[in-house]
């Protein structure tokens, strides 16, 4: 009995030893890596993540006519369109779709409050 169990304890102890030499080796590794990031700055980013390339605007001017005595009471922007909240002079409201790019009119819808 006594062979067994001092066999089981020599197996255990040889695997706490592999065990703990494995965790310094990785540790070990771990601070080189950490010196080598610090001394070097760490890893380099590229310009192209950082910055965009400026692109060429064409401005051109252009017309969008509203109803007389109509007013704009709001601006919004969602995505790649314009909308245009505009009071007319009866109180009910219109919504302008604009395109984001280009600004030409896409539609429009009339909201009436009823009475």
């Amino acid at each position: 009995m006594v062979e067994q169990t001092t066999e089981e304890s020599t197996t255990r102890i040889r695997w706490l030893k592999a065990t703990v030499i494995g965790l310094g080796v990785i540790f070990l590794g771990l601070a080189v890596l950490l010196i080598v990031l610090i001394m070097t700055g760490g890893p380099k980013r590229t310009a192209s993540s950082g910055t965009v390339a400026p692109r060429s605007v064409v401005v051109e001017d252009l017309e969008f006519s509203l109803p007389r005595n109509s007013r704009v009471a709001e601006v919004f922007a969602t995505g790649n369109r314009i909308i245009l909240r505009v009071r007319l002079a009866d109180g009910t409201e219109r919504l302008y779709a604009l395109d984001g790019e280009t600004l030409k009119p896409l539609g429009s819808i009339t909201v009436k409050v009823e009475k």
